[in-house]
């Protein structure tokens, strides 16, 4: 059965979608790569395009995310990175059903620490990650307090603020910050992984199994 990273959380513009695409990069970039696909669930999202380290598929309604997860869960060593949708809370329930590991992102306002706090009291098993973090030492003392707002046992280490991150997405741009963002890609995917208490190794492609991704007509890991 696959392996599931879920981010969600109920506000916007934390990053969800970026860094769900970071971490398949990553994934795709270890020196043993791991397949992963991406499912983009939020109706508004463009599907990002290009070839890729890692492939993107259509959930953006609800019957295209049930039928996705259907033929992709079944797989065996494959990593399923869901991207989430904002303010819905019926899908982070079921993301936290079938996932192992739910991330929550937020940056560094009170607005965001304060929802990814009440998101995470609603998802015992959910983590935070707290994103785009000031690298400043004044400013990131003072944003310390939102750091704060979620306990220390349930984030992941600071993500800082990767340069050029956001054309990851376009696929004009892709191929040029490819090399640039893998290190931290491949940083960020051993972390999560290792939080979720899953083994790389166990994800690596068996290329003698003829039932995986192929079979479903993806076939451009």
């Amino acid at each position: 059965m696959a392996r599931v990273i879920a981010f969600a959380g109920s506000k916007g513009g934390t990053g969800k979608s970026t860094l769900s695409h970071l971490v398949a990069h990553g994934a795709g970039s270890l020196p043993r790569p791991i397949p992963t696909v991406v499912v983009t669930t939020d109706p508004e999202d463009l599907l990002a395009e290009g070839e890729r380290r890692y492939v993107v598929v259509d959930g953006r309604s609800p019957p295209l995310l049930a039928n996705q997860l259907q033929r992709l869960l079944s797989i065996d060593r494959l990593l399923v990175v869901i991207d989430g949708v904002a303010n819905r809370s019926d899908v982070d329930q079921i993301l936290a059903q079938i996932a192992d590991l739910v991330i929550i992102p937020y940056g560094p306002s009170a607005q965001d620490g304060a929802r990814a706090a009440a998101n995470l009291d609603g998802m015992p098993l959910a983590v935070g990650v707290p994103n785009r973090w000031p690298t400043h030492p004044g400013v990131a003392k003072r944003a310390k307090r939102w750091l704060e707002m979620v306990p220390a046992t349930r984030r992941l280490p600071l993500l800082r603020a990767i340069p050029k991150l956001d054309a990851l997405l376009s696929p004009e741009s892709y191929a040029d910050i490819a090399y640039e963002i893998a290190s931290p890609a491949r940083g960020l995917i051993l972390e999560i992984l290792a939080r979720a208490a899953v083994e790389p190794d166990e994800l690596v492609e068996d290329r003698s199994d003829t039932t995986g991704l192929e079979s479903l007509g993806i076939k451009n890991l």
